[in-house]
């Protein structure tokens, strides 16, 4: 049995990846609720479950049932503090009572600014991020809690997120919904240096890939991105794909600093400022050498997300 803990965007990803490797696998999806929206079908070898994922009871129950585990929950910023760790000491409590092994989806907050270096699995955690302080204390938490339970558990980290049900991303929702509405789309740092973006089911992939490898385990991984490019260029990819004209506005960073004071979540994304100062390149070359490279070229990632924006393909999810 595997076991997904989370049922958003990557959630279902993920299950989307896991069932192409195996169409008849039996898989667990786990949530607060134990169900679905409406829209989404789940074939017969596929359950929901509620559960709390910060609950060390309820995630031993869970890891007792399971030959691996996905992690990839997820709360706005400002119930990070106190999920992630509880979270991460749940899950550490539940494989330290079974056999069960561990695929934990993480970003890369957890390297904090290591400006314009290309990111790599051995950089040390040295984040002075709040977000990315919490982060580091999760692969801590995981990957330091003894052999036995770490030698069980591996990491895979992504950059930021691009592609369908993405929401919340620079390229999400609220993006495509001004391009085609001949809105303002608001930028900040500087968009003419490159920025890795993840393709989220190049994400879901390599988590399922790992998951399937015992010798992935005790590691961190970096998921396969397309080639970094610098934001006007992906700009220029939606512009052809959707035939709009982008109407971009760079806000200088006291103006960013100035808007976290009348919105909570911008205040939250100003403390990551630094991945728009520097180059953000992030290297995969340990995972390509394992698995392989199945990263999706940037033009093939922008047509599946319009594609997805405009015919609301979440609901034709298998």
């Amino acid at each position: 049995m595997k076991t997904i803990l989370g049922t958003g965007q990557l959630g279902l990803a993920i299950l989307e990846a896991l069932l192409q490797q195996n169409s008849e696998e039996a898989i667990t999806l786990v949530n607060r609720k134990g169900e679905l929206k409406a829209t989404v079908t789940l074939p017969p070898n596929v359950q929901i479950k509620a559960a709390d994922v910060t609950n060390k009871s309820d995630m031993a129950d869970i890891a007792s049932q399971s030959e691996v585990i996905f992690s990839c929950t997820d709360v706005p910023y400002q119930l990070w503090a106190d999920f992630y760790p509880a979270t991460a000491s749940a899950l550490a409590y539940a494989l330290s009572k079974t056999e069960a092994r561990l695929v934990f989806a993480d970003n890369l907050y957890s390297y904090g600014d290591v400006k314009g270096k290309e990111i790599i699995e051995t950089m040390p955690h040295k984040a002075k991020t709040k977000k990315g302080q919490i982060r580091t204390g999760v692969v801590n938490t995981l990957l330091n809690s003894g052999e036995q339970l770490s030698k069980r558990v591996a990491i895979v980290k992504a950059a930021d997120f691009i592609g369908p049900r993405i929401y919340k991303g620079l390229f999400g929702t609220d993006f495509l919904d001004r391009l085609y509405q001949g809105k303002s789309i608001i930028l900040s740092g500087n968009p003419k240096l490159p920025h890795t973006f993840t393709y989220i089911h190049d994400f879901a992939k390599a988590i399922a890939r790992v998951g399937d490898a015992q010798d992935a385990f005790g590691q961190i991984w970096h998921t396969p991105n397309a080639p970094a490019m610098n934001l006007y260029q992906w700009i220029e990819l939606f512009e052809i794909e959707t035939h709009k004209k982008a109407k971009a506005i760079v806000l200088p960073k006291l103006a960013v600093w100035m808007a976290g004071f009348f919105n909570p979540l911008i205040k939250e994304y100003y403390e990551l400022a630094y991945q728009f100062e520097h180059p953000y390149l992030v290297n995969h070359d340990k995972f390509v050498k394992r698995f392989g490279n199945h990263a999706t070229q940037a033009s093939i990632i922008v047509q599946k997300t319009v594609e997805w924006h405009v015919n609301k393909l979440e609901k034709h999810l298998l």
